[in-house]
């Protein structure tokens, strides 16, 4: 169980799970994910100042956890934490207007290490130097949590989606699906919503089911009010060394 003092209630954009390579409040992410597979032991991460003030910002490497309804929390320790083997530079900086700076990770993997994915997240605070005045905005300052995902030597993963129902969701109707999660590494991609004819309905993209989650609770917006059979479909991520493809049908009544 937890605290609700253990949730993130910072201002937090959940990179990993609803956003692309983004730009807010002056700054844009090159990524918002950084994957390891067994081969790589090197990546990096760009930070650009698209304001007309200095950035300041600063790094830590931080662990989290997934409840079924995918809420975020965080931890102070994880049996399969990366946070050990990763190293980054630098920490903290100053960027000028227009200009850029990468953040460089490398890994360090210890000796015998035991198949399978381990993870961290890469907590970033940007922060714009006070205005004319000293007067500093609180949309100024704000925290960017992006997975660092690592997969050590032969990984596997069996998921299923599962009980679907249709029902609403602060005022919008969704198709609400479960999806399991069994094996060494964690899942991530996109579901998609068609009527048998390949009418898109709804779309949800970058959902993750993370290790040791054995399920996660999925909510899927409807964009069109429909009726009858439809089909709910999902596709991992193929850039984050998945190839899962899976479906399942549904009535909306």
């Amino acid at each position: 169980m937890f605290s609700t003092r253990h949730v993130f209630v910072f201002l937090t954009l959940f990179i990993s799970s609803f956003l692309s390579p983004s730009v807010n409040a002056n700054v844009a992410l090159s990524k918002f994910r950084i994957f390891f597979d067994s081969q790589s032991r090197t990546d990096s991460l760009q930070l650009r100042n698209t304001g007309s003030s200095d950035l300041k910002y600063s790094a830590e490497l931080v662990l989290n956890a997934m409840t079924e309804d995918g809420t975020i929390y965080s931890v102070s320790e994880d049996s399969l934490s990366a946070q050990k083997f990763i190293r980054f530079s630098p920490k903290r900086g100053t960027i000028k207007p227009g200009e850029r700076q990468a953040l460089r990770f490398s890994l360090r993997k210890p000796a015998n290490l035991e198949n399978g994915e381990y993870r961290a997240v890469l907590r970033l605070v940007t922060e714009l130097a006070p205005t004319e005045g000293g007067n500093v905005n609180l949309a100024s300052k704000l925290a960017y949590n992006v997975p660092i995902i690592v997969r050590h030597g032969e990984v596997s993963v069996v998921s299923r989606l599962e009980t679907p129902t249709t029902v609403m969701h602060n005022g919008q109707p969704h198709i609400q699906v479960w999806q399991t999660r069994s094996g060494n590494r964690s899942v991530f991609g996109n579901f998609i919503v068609e009527t048998l004819e390949g009418e898109e309905l709804g779309v949800i993209n970058n959902v993750a089911v993370y290790r040791p989650l054995e399920r996660r609770k999925v909510l899927i917006p409807l964009t069109k009010t429909v009726k009858g059979p439809v089909i709910i479909r999902y596709t991992e991520n193929k850039k984050f060394g998945g190839d899962t493809e899976l479906s399942i049908a549904h009535t909306i009544n």
